[in-house]
């Protein structure tokens, strides 16, 4: 199931290169997250929602860039009550960064704790990674350009619900 034209991907998830153990992005709060990436020269923040198909994506294509951007901190921030929404203006705006409900998921590259690029949505690991290339230069290795396996499994475990969401928000069968 991937893009059309790409080839397959087998690669699960980043390894640390200190541990030798696999890494994973596992979705937290909002404060446990910024604090795991705020005092970074460089690193990458998440913001979703919880039931959001492409906030339910996003760990395991961030998982993927581990293994290919080892030494960049990554953390993904599920907003998921009113507190968590509140404390945008004290823990996210002085940031420069700015997210409402209706643009999540997002996806920031922080400088120094400081927004230095904004992403809006979710996206495979390759594009991810091609994003960020942009303003980091290329990553310790490349992804192929498709899903990985466990982009893949995840996208089909969540097909009933994309539909739904799909269905819900006018955009019909076409996702």
């Amino acid at each position: 199931m991937g893009f059309p034209g790409g080839p397959k991907c087998g690669l699960m998830l980043g390894m640390d290169p200190h541990t030798g153990h696999e890494r994973s992005v596992i979705p937290e709060g909002l404060e446990p997250a910024l604090d795991r990436v705020a005092h970074a020269p460089v690193a990458l923040l998440g913001l979703g929602i919880p039931r959001c198909p492409a906030t339910l994506l996003l760990p395991a294509s961030l998982s993927a860039l581990t293994a290919v951007r080892p030494d960049l901190p990554i953390a993904l921030a599920i907003l998921s009550r009113p507190e968590d929404w509140a404390a945008r203006e004290t823990l996210l705006w002085p940031r420069g960064i700015r997210i409402g409900r209706s643009i999540v998921p997002v996806l920031v590259l922080l400088r120094n704790g400081h927004a230095a690029a904004i992403r809006r949505g979710g996206a495979p690991a390759y594009v991810i990674d091609a994003w960020l290339t942009e303003d980091l230069g290329p990553g310790a290795s490349r992804l192929d350009d498709d899903l990985t396996a466990t982009e893949e499994r995840d996208l089909v475990r969540l097909a009933a619900r994309r539909a739904q969401h799909a269905a819900l928000s006018g955009w019909g069968a076409a996702l």
